[in-house]
């Protein structure tokens, strides 16, 4: 199998399988902001990663924006090494621009602060339609930019059956998810700024699902497939449009291979 080159920083290997066993346990609750690189964790030594917030149209393509910590140097890379460079100013704002894009891509963000450098959060998810994700090995994705306001956005699997549903309810939100008209053996709830990622306490059965997700005054509901793939046959990822929305496969830090489905 195909593994990324050193331009990204490995991880430990987290799978939604993993996620599935914690769950089962009512360990397995993953927040939007759950860390998955745990380097520096002394206190003394802490340094808040790297964050991409917003994606800008241009004439030249779009522009990633951010925030790093004040003066350091940001670091944006794709998975067959084309690396981009830039600073954050005194306030911690940065922006590169990538080009023309033409089809999904993913890049590895990070900052250098002299000899030390702080891996960011997932992969950062480019989509020609406008759309910015975070894709996170081993835990649901996050759309950043181009979600409803409410609703279900995103469904991660791997070939092993864990799952994950990500999406938006109101703030602080308690929530429950049902499979088939089956109750999950999870409930989470939403973050501050209403988002969701739970997952689920049994592995998911190949094939499709009906999925729920409810809570007070809220009733969402979506299909989806869990069918696993191949990894894909050249390059990182791989981007099917499917009858219930964009479906990436894409190669985890560990090289293993994670399905997010992006759903319309």
């Amino acid at each position: 199998m195909m593994r990324f080159k050193q331009t990204f920083l490995a991880w430990p290997v987290v799978t939604l399988t993993s996620l599935v066993l914690l769950s089962a346990c009512g360990e397995g609750q993953v927040g939007a902001g759950s860390p998955l690189n745990r380097e520096a964790e002394a206190p003394s030594s802490y340094l808040a990663p790297p964050s991409a917030r917003a994606l800008r149209a241009s004439a030249e393509g779009p522009v990633l924006s951010g925030v790093a910590a004040p003066g350091s140097r940001v670091r944006l890379a794709t998975p067959e090494g084309e690396v981009r460079l830039t600073e954050a100013d005194d306030q911690g704002a940065w922006s590169i621009p990538l080009g023309p894009i033409d089809a999904p891509r993913i890049f590895g963000l990070s900052m250098l602060i002299g000899e030390r450098t702080v891996q960011a959060e997932g992969y950062q998810l480019v989509l020609p339609d406008g759309r910015l994700v975070l894709l996170r090995a081993g835990a649901g994705a996050v759309v950043v930019q181009g979600a409803a306001e409410q609703g279900i956005a995103a469904f991660d699997f791997d070939e092993e059956g864990g799952a994950v549903i990500s999406g938006a309810a109101p703030p602080e939100a308690i929530l429950s998810v049902r499979i088939d008209g089956r109750t999950v053996s999870t409930s989470g709830r939403a973050d501050a700024e209403g988002r969701f990622s739970l997952p689920f306490g049994a592995p998911v059965p190949p094939g499709p699902h009906q999925i729920r997700v409810q809570g007070e005054s809220l009733d969402l509901s979506a299909e989806v497939d869990a069918t696993p793939a191949n990894a894909p046959e050249e390059g990182a990822i791989r981007a099917v449009r499917t009858r219930h929305g964009l479906r990436v496969d894409w190669l985890t830090p560990g090289g293993g291979l994670q399905s997010t489905l992006l759903l319309d």
